[in-house]
């Protein structure tokens, strides 16, 4: 079952960055957490008929929008995520 986008969201799916690695040996504290980049670039899933985006932002397309605004859905034991078209920076060709 996948959901389907209403009231200008669009479905996507997001590109996390590959973790680099290092041979530096650096003693860091045991609940450290590297800052995350407050964008992230998404695959376009769907865009709810309504948006403004409708008829310019494709299927597979790729786009920049703000990581905390990305709604994470964990239904039936599938993880979908949604965006508000307001909260898209950007596509990237």
């Amino acid at each position: 079952m996948n959901i389907i986008p209403q009231n200008r969201h669009l479905s996507v799916s997001p590109i996390e960055e590959a973790e680099e690695t290092s041979d530096l040996a650096i003693v860091l504290p045991t609940d450290y957490k590297k800052p995350t980049n407050p964008h992230v670039m998404c695959k376009v899933i769907d865009v709810a008929p309504d948006s403004k985006f409708h008829n310019q932002i494709k299927f597979d397309d790729t786009i920049v929008v703000e990581r905390r605004m990305l709604n994470k859905i964990e239904f039936n034991g599938k993880t979908s995520y949604l965006v508000l078209e307001n909260y898209i920076y950007g596509s990237v060709k």
